[in-house]
């Protein structure tokens, strides 16, 4: 199910889980109980730590035969 933002008059914004069939109806605030409108909003993307970066970047690395940091074609293993 999607995650949708919503933003209460009196309580601000709030987050909930919906069926994309309900992406365009009102949700009741989760504090004060008010109708409040659903909010657009630049997509919320998985956030990367440092860790995952350099995970990313190595697995890269590896895919083209440069782990190492030689150029293609050198004569060691690359571990395939």
């Amino acid at each position: 199910m999607p995650l949708y933002d919503y933003r209460c008059a009196s309580c601000g914004d709030f987050r909930e889980f919906r069926p994309m069939t309900q992406s365009s109806a009102s949700q009741v605030c989760p504090v004060c109980g008010a109708a409040s409108k659903r909010v657009l909003t630049a997509p919320l993307l998985a956030a990367k730590d440092a860790n995952s970066g350099f995970a990313h970047q190595r697995n890269e690395q590896i895919s083209v035969g440069r782990a190492c940091g030689h150029a293609h074609g050198c004569s060691h293993s690359h571990g395939a």
